[in-house]
């Protein structure tokens, strides 16, 4: 993503992901998109294929979503496995449908959250190899 439009993201940010935003370095807010970017393309690019929605929309608005869910706390990034990854709180669903300026993102919100959901329990299965 361009420097500028990372810059543009970043400004949507007002709670756990502020500091982002008022970082004097930007190496780390772009580490921080390259995290997300890598995640959405490689985990959740199946989930999200059969979306009516997120089969046509842009990468970048997955990254937007993603990092939005994780400033406010819905989504949490962890290491799992050597790896970054986004889980999400018990409660996701549950906070969506309760955010008002959310209603005209709701449906497109919920598929991503959906689509979280199925990767984080293909995480969580043991693997038999």
């Amino acid at each position: 993503m361009p420097a500028s439009s990372v810059r543009n993201l970043s400004r949507q940010w007002v709670d756990r992901l502020a500091i982002y935003r008022r970082h004097r370095n930007d190496e780390h807010l772009e580490a921080l998109v390259e995290e997300a970017l890598r995640f959405t393309g490689f985990h959740l690019e199946n989930d999200l294929s059969g979306s009516e929605y997120w089969s046509k929309a842009p990468l970048a608005r997955r990254v937007a979503v993603l990092l939005f869910l994780v400033d406010r706390g819905v989504a949490v990034r962890t290491m799992s496995q050597g790896r970054r990854v986004f889980e999400l709180i018990e409660t996701a669903e549950a906070w969506v449908a309760c955010q008002e300026e959310l209603a005209p993102y709701r449906v497109a919100t919920l598929e991503l959250i959906a689509a979280l959901r199925r990767e984080q329990s293909r995480r969580s299965r043991p693997s038999f190899s």
